[in-house]
């Protein structure tokens, strides 16, 4: 397809330089001059210009349309020989067939990319015939008028009436009706326009052949896209029905060919005959071979071929490896891994060497074979670098031990779409040499499974299902879709283990740069995974130096990751000649709603892929927005972003709504009747939570911020969050409280850390009358003064700003009340009112200052009671 590229760029500059050819005069017209003789004299060296110019166009567009004709031939004959292809195809050779139709649509599609505008190339060669056509005419007419009109009739032009042939008196005679001629050309004026009638009576002539020549490309072009059409619509009914068989109709299970397997032998038998025998022709009484590129030896010379290029491929990866490679790199970690590096750099030797040779192929059947190889052998390269990359020495046997029966599976698969291998033969041999190796996959899991890292282990197991169920649909007859499937794991796993790589990259990045370029690094082991652990929390913080790790992380690996399902499922099936296919049952929208919403495959792809594109945007622009600007508004020593965050994901996930909207072809029309017939009872039923809403922008606005303490209703806590519906706190036993925004503001709450983050604590001492309290005040100050420390973030606990200071309340029933004020950060004061209150407790006990309590003394008095007696009759 790439020289049929080519050749279709020539065929457009060719006709490109025909177009040039075709308007020579578009830039050459005289304006009014002096007089008739001067506007005749300026035109005939004008027209000489152009017709001079024109010589050389012509003789450089022969050239040219000599090479654009054998490019015609050349296109038509393909054409005819790639439909002598696929008519003569038949159905049980699905492999073939799907070679056939891939190069009839490819054909097709690439001739339809490149049509060329014969049309309008039409239209302005007969607009300048016409033009041409009146010029002479005009010419002719100028007394004395010339004889012998030889002007071509006007050619119709779409959207223009014809202008009037002007034919006047001959030679200098009288007219009609005995008039005489007003004027007369002088002799240098007759002499100019004569002159002037053989410039543009060439200029048409050549204009005119031209005008034949793309008359009859246009015929053979409209013929060619007839034929292609037709090649077209009958290989996307084959490939409708290769669909059918793949998915849906399925073969005889195994069990059946089992029970008749003497009758499938012949029929693969003869299948095999059919395919790979040399063709033989009897011609009179002589039989004589036919050479094919695609039978006979062909076969086994491209397995010499692919056989001696491994060996080549060994043999320097082994010298590339062994004694190359400079012996400082040749550590302990690097011996054990020597044998898996022979073979990764084996097969990428390998696939460079098929690659160079390709471009000195013209043999069709090796150009296709070794496509086919070059993309096997990257895939095993791509598998190969990501497990010497991400395990280590002590694993890297058992990893490349795990892999290698889904890797030799995908090779048996390939080979069998190499060489086109019958479909009765497939269903013959294809089923228990699938179950060998599932049995041999599932071998090698239970021996190796413990010595690799978890992600492998989990991708094994997946291979090991997916194994599991090509036997299964193998097995029951559907043997291609089977093979299918196989191949297109192999893609699968390929930009899976791609995809893994380069997070283990990521990681090893993050270690070794940024912990080197953010802060300084101490020498010691546990202060440098500190730093990593504080800047892997907090990557904002340092989106100067993390940008591009956060770019690749966040945006680019994840999209590789979703977009990696479409493309491993498209390359498997290019792998078949299945593309055209899949890329309709991509784009099949099968979810169709006119004027509601239009759902495929691909935009769901696309719409999940900018999910997270504009995910890394959000975030790129708050952390940028955070580290430079200078917010005025600090809560608890730190910034508050909390409506800048807002507005910013309001605006970035509003414009990937409106872009998924777009894509999904959701009609604004569609969603404003939905949104008018709604907007009555809605607005009824989110009165509150409009409201909720609009208090919502009021408190982020400042009167309330992430990282205040308020209380509301007896209950005090941190805000954790504010929403556009509600306020969220946590309290000092860590349960979460949800405000509506709405009561906030109908109620009377406090925010205690509204201006800084103190809070004024006074703690009652009562202590002895006779006690002087001077010396009280010193002994408590000093007591406090000794619990002053600073927070992590550099605060001190108890404010050094405010004083700290004993104060006399009042003279009590038994002692004398105390206040110890002092000023503590908010959420430092349960602990530190304990602390302090314990503090003076044994401050007072060690200077033997007695603390008051409330005593009461029980006298008990004893009253002796006289009973009455009473008198018994």
């Amino acid at each position: 397809m790439n020289i049929l590229r080519k050749r279709l760029d020539v065929m457009l500059k060719v006709w490109l330089l025909a177009i040039a050819c075709c308007l020579p005069l578009a830039s050459h017209a005289v304006l009014k001059e002096k007089d008739l003789a001067a506007t005749l004299a300026v035109l005939r060296a004008e027209l000489a210009n152009t017709y001079n110019e024109q010589k050389q166009n012509i003789a450089r567009y022969n050239v040219i349309a000599q090479m654009q004709h054998k490019q015609m031939i050349s296109l038509m004959q393909r054409s005819d020989q790639i439909g002598l292809m696929l008519y003569s195809q038949k159905q049980d050779f699905t492999f073939d067939m799907t070679y056939a139709c891939h190069e009839a649509t490819s054909l097709y599609h690439e001739f339809n990319k490149r049509s060329m505008p014969y049309q309008k190339i039409l239209d302005r060669i007969n607009t300048e015939l016409n033009r041409y056509n009146a010029l002479i005419s005009s010419l002719q007419t100028i007394p004395p008028a010339v004889a012998g009109n030889n002007a071509h009739p006007q050619v119709p032009v779409k959207g223009k009436q014809p202008t009037p042939m002007l034919v006047g008196p001959i030679g200098g005679k009288p007219a009609p009706n005995g008039a005489t001629q007003p004027f007369m050309l002088s002799k240098q004026g007759q002499a100019d326009r004569d002159s002037c009638l053989k410039y543009a009576t060439a200029l048409r002539d050549n204009l005119d052949r031209m005008k034949q020549s793309v008359v009859q490309d246009n015929q053979h072009y409209k013929m060619t896209a007839g034929k292609l059409s037709k090649l077209n619509d009958y290989a996307l009914q084959r490939y409708t029905a290769i669909q059918h068989n793949i998915f849906i109709n399925g073969d005889a299970n195994y069990l059946e060919i089992l029970g008749q397997f003497s009758r499938y032998l012949q029929m693969a038998k003869a299948d095999a005959n059919e395919k790979y025998d040399v063709e033989k022709v009897q011609d009179k009484n002589k039989q004589h071979n036919v050479e094919s590129q695609w039978r006979g030896p062909i076969v086994v010379g491209l397995s010499i071929f692919v056989l001696f290029y491994i060996f080549v491929a060994s043999l320097l990866s082994n010298v590339l490896v062994r004694w190359l490679v400079p012996k400082r790199f040749r550590t302990e970690e690097f011996m054990k891994k020597k044998v898996c590096l022979i073979l990764a750099a084996a097969m990428i030797i390998f696939a460079i060497s098929i690659m160079v040779c390709r471009t000195f192929m013209y043999h069709n059947f090796f150009l296709m074979a070794s496509k086919l190889l070059i993309e096997y052998a990257w895939l095993l390269c791509v598998i190969f670098v990501s497990l010497l990359i991400r395990i280590k020495g002590d694993q890297i046997k058992s990893g490349f031990r795990i892999y290698t029966p889904i890797m030799l599976m995908s090779f048996v698969v390939i080979s069998f779409r190499i060489i086109f291998i019958p479909n009765n033969l497939v269903q013959l041999i294809f089923p228990p040499i699938l179950l060998v190796f599932t049995l041999w996959q599932w071998s090698v899991i239970r021996r190796h499974n413990n010595n690799i890292p978890r992600s492998d282990i989990f991708y094994t197991w997946v291979s090991l299902t997916i194994m599991v169920a090509s036997t299964f649909a193998a097995w029951y007859g559907y043997t291609l879709l089977s093979v299918q499937i196989l191949i297109w794991w192999m893609f699968q796993l390929a930009c899976i283990q791609t995809v893994t790589c380069i997070y283990d990259l990521l990681a090893v990045y993050e270690e070794r740069y940024l912990a080197k370029h953010i802060g300084e690094i101490a020498n010691n082991k546990v202060a440098r995974l500190n730093i990593l652990e504080a800047i892997r929390k907090r990557h904002e913080k340092h989106i100067n130096q993390t940008w591009l790790y956060d770019f690749v992380a966040m945006s680019v690996v994840p999209v590789m990751g979703v977009l990696s399902i479409l493309l491993s499922i498209w390359w498997a099936a290019n792998v078949f000649d299945l593309t055209a296919t899949v890329t309709s049952i991509f784009m099949f929208n099968f979810l169709n709603v006119p004027d509601v919403v239009q759902l495929s495959l691909a935009k769901i792809v696309a719409v999940a892929s900018q999910y997270f594109v504009f995910r890394y945007l959000n975030y790129l622009i708050k952390a940028l927005y955070h580290k430079y600007h200078k917010s005025k508004v600090v809560v608890n020593g730190k910034p508050n972003f909390t409506l800048a965050n807002n507005i910013i994901g309001i605006c970035v996930w509003g414009l990937y709504a409106i872009i998924s909207i777009r894509l999904l072809k959701i009609p604004s029309t569609a969603i404003s009747v939905i949104s008018a017939g709604l907007a009555t009872g809605v607005g009824f039923a989110m009165k509150d939570l409009l409201e909720n809403f609009f208090y919502g922008i009021s408190l982020m606005t400042g009167r309330v911020r992430v990282g205040d303490f308020i209380e509301c209703d007896g209950i005090r806590g941190k805000v954790d969050s504010i929403t556009y519906q509600s306020t969220q706190i946590v309290t000092a036993d860590g349960c979460v409280i949800a405000f509506l925004n709405s009561s906030l503001f109908s109620k009377n709450f406090k925010n205690i850390t509204k201006n800084h983050s103190y809070e004024m604590v006074k703690v009652p001492v009562g202590v002895a009358y006779g006690v002087n309290v001077d010396e009280v005040r010193t002994m408590l100050i000093d007591a406090v003064k000794q619990l002053q420390g600073k927070q992590a973030d550099g605060r001190d606990i108890i404010s050094s700003k405010q004083p700290i200071s004993v104060v006399f309340d009042e003279f009590g029933d038994n002692s004398v009340n105390l206040f110890v004020t002092y000023w503590v950060l908010v959420e430092q004061k349960f602990v530190m009112t304990g602390r302090i209150k314990e503090a003076i407790y044994n401050t007072l006990n060690a200077h033997n200052i007695e603390i008051p309590f409330p005593q009461r003394d029980l006298h008990i008095r004893s009253v002796e009671t006289v009973l009455p007696i009473s008198n018994k009759q």
